[in-house]
């Protein structure tokens, strides 16, 4: 457990336990378990709510915050080969749950409740990963998720995954969000992952894109959450407006966004651009 006083070295030693763990799990597939439950673990600890006193290390410790930036790497490195042995299980053995699983689907329900997704809606999901349960949850309503993940490994899991469990209509996976800007175009929500890095260079290229009511729904963490999550700075974000209140207290934060390009800059820049 981290304490204050060790804060700095604790994390980078958390670090190296979960890169250790990671690349068992490469050698040996049954070990996916304990990655997992360290993973769990790490979840547990950002939820603790008297362990918000680690809180100033991340706002004035230099050293700590270059750990928690080693440590939510790491976290991101396990969960990815997690993600990919977890996809293989389920296709060979069926289902498993673990606690990020079940917070990970509990979010979901609530964003879905919120969004108000609808039969018909086109959603698009930037770092699906191999176990997309985001895009899974959200394949229930809307007609057609296009997935996008810059992993071909991770890809073709997770195409898989959607053939076993019945889904591969509505489904398709792509490496970029901008190879099918047809689809961006038409898009009524668009979900960047928590453990997308590059948030703010997506949503700028996104922006000439997307039409003025599609729905942005923008995963992140700051502070603790920053141990599993990327952080955002959500006050940079002039060129967008807030399409409906943030959602908050679970393992990562949600601000929901919307351009602020009107309906008829859009359509003009559209025109402009197909050159009729």
């Amino acid at each position: 457990m981290l304490s204050e006083e060790c804060f700095a070295e604790g994390m980078r030693a958390w670090a190296d336990k979960l890169n250790e763990l990671g690349a068992e799990v490469c050698r040996r597939p049954d070990s996916w378990l304990r990655l997992g439950a360290e993973l769990d673990r790490l979840c547990e600890f950002i939820l603790r709510e008297d362990n918000e006193r680690f809180q100033w290390r991340l706002e004035s410790d230099r050293d700590a915050l270059e750990a928690a930036g080693s440590l939510r790497d790491a976290s991101a490195r396990a969960l990815g080969a997690l993600e990919k042995m977890r996809a293989r299980q389920i296709c060979a053995h069926g289902r498993s749950v673990d606690l990020y699983s079940s917070l990970l689907s509990a979010s979901v329900r609530e964003e879905r409740e919120g969004l108000r997704l609808r039969r018909g809606d086109r959603v698009m999901f930037i770092g699906s990963g191999a176990f997309p349960a985001s895009a899974f949850a959200i394949a229930e309503t809307a007609s057609e998720v296009l997935c996008v993940d810059i992993d071909e490994e991770a890809i073709r899991h997770g195409t898989e995954l959607a053939r076993y469990l019945g889904m591969k209509a509505s489904f398709r996976f792509l490496r970029s969000h901008l190879d099918d800007p047809e689809f961006v175009s038409a898009a009524t929500h668009v979900f960047i992952a928590s453990l997308v890095p590059e948030k703010r260079d997506i949503l700028r290229e996104l922006r000439s894109y997307v039409r003025p009511d599609c729905r942005i729904v923008v995963r992140y963490g700051n502070g603790l959450k920053s141990l599993f999550n990327y952080p955002l700075d959500t006050g940079a974000l002039t060129e967008w407006r807030a399409a409906a209140p943030g959602m908050t207290g679970r393992i990562y934060d949600t601000a929901i966004l919307r351009s602020r390009t009107t309906a008829y800059e859009w359509q003009n820049s559209h025109f402009i651009a197909s050159g009729t």
